[in-house]
């Protein structure tokens, strides 16, 4: 979980991302900062990094181990051991974890998401919704795996304290918003 795809990309450019935007190192302020190629990237790389994690998990020990994995992935992730702990919010993440754990699941709230996103270009309050609803009608369909369950609520309560100063934004109405027509060039970050 440690391993930063933002951090990556951006160094691919030559930019810390993490000096820049919301200086997190997540999708969203690779977007802002970067353009959508290095967003889309990074948000593949974080997916695909919570899908390993849980798979290991699952070879591991089982629905268990995955259910486990998927914690320490995204904690991993939010407060990386590499980067002075300070990482994204752990939402392309959680999805990869969602995508073993309960892929039908996890598929309808990124397609939902994604929709939302679209139409209120609000990237917050879909991140936190999705993941809240994950971690509340999961545990009814886990056939009561006690680690699931666990983790279903573990996730939940994490993204919603990554994204404690979104949650102040949107009640107070200041919360960002993605300019999808916003090209950004290297001139931007000087």
């Amino acid at each position: 979980g440690c391993i930063q795809t933002g951090v990556i990309i951006s160094g691919a450019q030559h930019v810390d991302i993490r000096a820049h935007g919301s200086k997190s190192t997540g999708t969203t302020n690779v977007f802002r900062v970067l353009g959508a190629r290095a967003s889309l990237v990074t948000f593949v790389g974080d997916v695909l990094k919570g899908v390993l994690a849980c798979l290991l998990g699952l070879w591991l020990l089982g629905n268990t181990g995955a259910s486990l994995a998927g914690i320490a992935v995204v904690l991993g992730h939010m407060y990386p051991v590499f980067y002075k702990f300070k990482g994204g919010k752990g939402v392309a993440t959680s999805l990869g974890t969602s995508l073993v754990l309960n892929p039908l699941l996890g598929l309808i709230l990124l397609a939902v998401s994604a929709v939302g996103i679209a139409i209120t270009h609000v990237v917050s309050i879909f991140s936190i919704v999705s993941l809240v609803a994950f971690g509340l009608i999961n545990p009814f369909l886990c056939k009561g795996d006690v680690a699931e369950i666990i983790y279903s609520i573990v996730l939940a309560l994490l993204v919603v304290w990554a994204h404690r100063t979104n949650i102040k934004r949107l009640l107070s109405g200041t919360e960002n918003k993605l300019d999808f027509s916003r090209k950004t060039t290297k001139r931007n970050l000087k």
